[in-house]
């Protein structure tokens, strides 16, 4: 779930940084300074996501604390997003069923037990 989080979150950040010619985006977002910090930002947590990603293999537990606080970070930035862009919606949403069921698979029981050995 953290690598389909992760690409779609780089995707969203390069499809809103496509869209700077979009007056109406542009004017959403307050101005082409705040779209453009916000869609680096959202490829950024998602390059980090991807990374982060890798280090769960291994069982580290601050990569378990990175990716949820990133997978937070992306559900407020899929909200801004659906909010401010309602022709990305459909992508919102599937950022936001991601990085939910991410964080719900990183605290199961199971998962608990793997991150404490």
């Amino acid at each position: 779930m953290l690598w389909a989080s992760g690409a779609l979150n780089v995707i969203t950040g390069v499809l809103l940084l496509l869209q700077l010619g979009n007056d109406e985006l542009v004017q959403r977002f307050g101005g082409s300074g705040p779209l453009i910090v916000f869609a680096v930002a959202i490829a950024i947590l998602g390059a980090v996501t991807l990374i982060v990603a890798g280090g769960l293999f291994g069982g580290s537990y601050g990569a378990r604390v990175v990716a949820t606080a990133f997978q937070s970070l992306s559900i407020v930035a899929a909200v801004i997003l659906s909010v401010t862009t309602p022709w990305l919606l459909w992508l919102a949403v599937i950022s936001i069923l991601l990085s939910v069921t991410a964080l719900v698979l990183l605290y199961l029981p199971r998962s608990n037990t793997f991150f404490r050995s």
